[in-house]
């Protein structure tokens, strides 16, 4: 008895980003050491879209059409090469679930309400088709041409009937809903959403992860709940379209800049590129993301470790500007048709102060006073609070929206219609990461009797038992302190 179309088109689909993540895994597990179970999924599922969407062009390139068999045997191939490599240079595989867990009451409360708002993000993505704009004119769009015609038709960059659907935007989310199609052997829309809730689950995992293992488990679940929690971000109208896997893509850049500027090693480094590779290749703001990332790590660190700076910043800029160039190869040069660059010429340079407060004005008055609350909120907390380990992210994320709003500026189409289109919509893909620093401010105040010359008996100084400390390195309760990337044991 055969499966329903759906059940079958789901399983297919769950089979792809399974194969997928497993090839991620046996790539990143050489530059993985050290991280939680949680960490690991996230980076494996994230490589693994990258080289999924690779194998894809592979098919193409070589003028066959892609089949399951073809898609999953280049996946298998990669990953078979990959293991092999780690063996020979005997690197350790680090496992999925490393021993030395403990339970905690609060962390396991806040995780199940992550995993409740996940759970209902995914029935309500999976119980119908996209039915986003902007999933029927850009990103599914893309994605039904490649799956349908078996290639990548160059009409999609050259013809200009076609300019409706932004030839200029990265293409990896339209080659993943592709890939995963060809996985599925059918082209199924409400099963290709599961793809939505994937890049959920391993964002609430990354953010998990590690603050669990830089803060505390309570830290690391009350920002995959925050996050969870964000409906204006986990929605059915965000399905289908870029803003959820770019997310995924927001909090790895940030969990990798931090873990860099907390201590650097090849595996640090390693992260820093293939974060900073995934979220130029998602949307185009994450090469900005990565480029404020790049200045952030250089600026941190060239006073003290000039070179650790100068490495740190490379390896954030260069993936970004070799994506650029394949997309120049790939599809030539294609100025946007949002923005008109006109506006850069000298003789107008005196239409941009107006415009800018223009799209000021708009933001504060569509966008912000009616999410006024939650922004206060916000303030208070951060006043109330004290400084956390990775508060330089503020700077980061207050820039990225800075840079939206010039961005508005030099719209086509006006800085208000801008700003109505697409803030609120581009502005909630930075929550997750926001949610770095708002759970490690909150969970990160120590004990009274940490500060004790001599800790309790039977309890180090780091709250545990004798044994368990002795295989966990000190966290990270504020500005200026620094850590171990391995204090955290257990997924």
């Amino acid at each position: 008895m055969s499966l329903p179309p759906l059940w079958a088109a789901l399983a297919g689909v769950l089979l792809g980003l399974g194969v997928a993540t497993l090839c991620g895994w046996t790539i990143g597990r050489m530059f993985m050491a050290g991280l939680t179970g949680r960490e690991k999924f996230a980076w494996s599922f994230a490589i693994g879209l990258m080289v999924q969407a690779l194998a894809l062009l592979v098919v193409v390139a070589v003028g066959a059409r892609p089949t399951t068999a073809a898609l999953l045997g280049i996946e298998a191939g990669i990953g078979i090469a990959a293991l092999l490599a780690g063996i020979l240079r005997r690197r350790a595989a680090p496992g999925w679930f490393p021993a030395g867990r403990k339970f905690d009451a609060l962390a396991f409360a806040l995780a199940a309400v992550a995993g409740a708002a996940w759970a209902l993000f995914l029935l309500t993505a999976i119980a119908d088709a996209p039915w986003a704009t902007d999933f029927f004119a850009v990103w599914g769009y893309k994605a039904k041409i490649v799956y349908g015609a078996g290639s990548v038709p160059r009409r999609l960059f050259a013809d200009p009937a076609l300019d409706f659907a932004h030839p200029e935007y990265p293409l990896l989310v339209p080659l993943s809903l592709s890939a995963l199609g060809v996985a599925a052997g059918r082209w199924n829309e409400p099963a290709l959403a599961l793809f939505y809730p994937a890049c959920a689950l391993a964002t609430l995992l990354a953010l998990w992860g590690f603050l669990a293992r830089r803060v505390s488990r309570p830290a690391g679940a009350l920002a995959a709940a925050l996050s969870a929690l964000c409906f204006f971000l986990y929605r059915p109208s965000n399905v289908g379209t870029a803003e959820i896997p770019f997310a995924l893509a927001a909090v790895l850049a940030a969990v990798a800049a931090s873990d860099f500027v907390l201590e650097a090693s090849a595996g640090e480094t390693a992260r820093l590129a293939a974060a900073a590779l995934f979220a130029a290749s998602v949307k185009q703001e994450g090469a900005l993301l990565s480029v404020l990332l790049a200045a952030a790590v250089w600026g941190k660190l060239r006073t003290t470790e000039a070179r650790r700076a100068r490495n740190g910043a490379l390896a954030l800029v260069l993936p970004v500007a070799l994506h650029g160039l394949l997309q120049v190869v790939l599809r030539g040069h294609r100025p946007s048709r949002d923005f008109d660059l006109a506006l850069l010429s000298p003789g107008r340079w005196g239409e941009l102060p107006a415009r800018f407060g223009t799209a000021l004005a708009r933001l504060l008055s569509a966008d912000v006073l009616p999410a006024s609350v939650p922004l206060l909120a916000i303030v208070v907390l951060l006043i109330a609070t004290e400084r956390g380990a990775v508060d330089w992210l503020l700077g980061v994320l207050a820039l990225q929206l800075l840079g939206y709003v010039a961005a508005f500026t030099l719209s086509a189409y006006g800085p208000a219609y801008a700003v109505d289109a697409a803030f609120s919509r581009i502005a909630t893909t930075l929550f997750p990461a926001l949610t770095l620093v708002l759970a490690a401010r909150l969970m990160s105040s120590e004990p009274a009797w940490a500060h004790q010359t001599s800790p309790p008996a039977g309890m180090s100084d780091s709250g545990e038992s004798s044994g368990e400390s002795a295989r966990r390195a000190p966290r990270l309760h504020g500005v200026g302190t620094t850590g171990n990337s391995r204090n955290e044991k257990g997924p």
